[in-house]
């Protein structure tokens, strides 16, 4: 495979206890009709695929990524090749890379150089490692943890936000409030976001499942968004253009089913 930076959108782990799995990566210069053909070959020796991506190389126009996961059972592997370069010589698939898991069923991406999002490289945090993270910091620095969370939260919420406004050429607030909402669900930060705009500027924000609050449950009396908090009010200041605070007023750790935040506009 030629060594130019090619992007996905985020790391992808997959487990299949039991199972031989392999990966399969190539690149795919017609999508609809060519996947087809990959489908077919590949269940006329045998072997099931179990997920299936597809995605535009951003590196090179008019050329896809394929990105398989692929139960080989107990097909052979020569059969598995042969059908391989049977698609590489109809010119359906080049550069194809067969790549087998480390940890018999554990199946991570590995065809694609960096992970990232619009050619951002994207850090995943997984929550055990989020949760040290907080615990750690408490520990270290108590109330003052709560006060370097809120400042780095905003700082990215702000910095993101830039970014991705201009990168998605998105003006409409409502289509960002909804974008942005998207971004915190599909990070893991919550279940669910709401962002509400009410009257005077004032804007709501309904959480479901929030990260943070959900591993500070035993660790700091609530409410205890301090991250995510800021993370929000960063966003909703470079979406409104002006200065806000915010406060969370319903936490789970308190009792209530959500975490409801409010963020009102800093008056000069």
């Amino acid at each position: 495979m030629p060594h130019t930076t090619i992007y996905r959108d985020l790391l992808v782990v997959n487990y299949y206890p039991g199972r031989h799995v392999v990966g399969l990566g190539a690149s795919i210069s017609e999508p609809g009709r060519g996947l087809q053909t990959v489908l077919e070959a590949l269940l006329r020796v045998g072997v099931k695929p179990i997920s299936i991506e597809v995605m535009p190389n951003q590196s090179r126009e008019g050329e896809s990524l394929l990105w398989m996961v692929i139960d080989v059972g107990d097909v052979e592997e020569g059969a598995l090749k042969s059908a391989i370069l049977d698609l590489e010589s109809s010119k359906t698939l080049s550069s194809v890379q067969l790549l087998s898991p480390v940890v018999p069923g554990l199946m991570t991406d590995a065809f694609f150089n960096y992970k990232g999002f619009l050619g951002n490289r994207a850090v995943i945090i997984g929550t055990p490692a989020l949760d040290g993270f907080l615990r750690g910091l408490y520990e270290s620095f108590g109330e003052a943890g709560a006060v370097f969370l809120y400042h780095v939260g905003k700082s990215i919420g702000a910095r993101a936000s830039k970014f991705y406004r201009e990168a998605l050429n998105i003006r409409d607030l409502r289509q960002l409030y909804r974008a942005a909402e998207l971004f915190f669900q599909a990070l893991g930060y919550v279940r669910s976001l709401n962002l509400t705009k009410l009257e005077k500027g004032v804007i709501t924000a309904t959480l479901t499942d929030n990260l943070e609050c959900l591993l500070l449950k035993d660790v700091r009396l609530p409410p205890t968004s301090h991250w995510v908090r800021g993370m929000i009010e960063g966003v909703v200041e470079v979406i409104e253009g002006e200065r806000y605070e915010s406060e969370e007023v319903d936490c789970i750790n308190k009792g209530s089913p959500v975490c409801r935040i409010v963020l009102r506009p800093v008056l000069s």
